[in-house]
């Protein structure tokens, strides 16, 4: 999807994901409501850490930390999506879509609520040169 003119975030245009071959419309948060969003998103990001460093040599962790990775972390990043993207039908969608449908859309949703990200990156680099 390319990037967002000015003009898209002037008028707060929503972005269209598609989600069970069908096509919606999520339209950029509020400040205070991306703000909440925004710490949710980090709060899951910051577990992440703790299993990368989990090895075979203590199997009980192993297992919890796939478990984690692989099923509770992909259901949080969907609740997260659904956080963010509230005028959807979440049971009609998750009946419908993929998970590779979710994971397009849900880049388009941190794309939304990181913009600063991007402005601060390039006030770096226009700064160190």
């Amino acid at each position: 999807m390319p990037d967002r003119t000015e003009e898209d975030k002037v008028l707060k245009a929503p972005v269209t994901v598609t989600l069970g071959g069908k096509a919606y419309e999520i339209a950029p948060l509020v400040i205070a409501e991306s703000r909440k969003w925004r710490a949710r998103f980090i709060k899951i990001l910051q577990e992440y850490p703790q299993y990368a460093q989990v090895t075979t040599d203590t199997p009980e962790k192993f297992n919890s930390a796939l478990h984690n990775l692989l099923v509770a972390m992909p259901d949080e990043v969907i609740d997260l999506f659904f956080d963010y993207a509230r005028n959807l039908d979440r049971q009609q969608i998750e009946s419908e879509a993929t998970d590779e449908e979710v994971a397009a859309a849900f880049e388009q949703v941190v794309k939304l609520a990181f913009p600063l990200v991007t402005s601060l990156a390039g006030a770096i680099t226009k700064l160190s040169r």
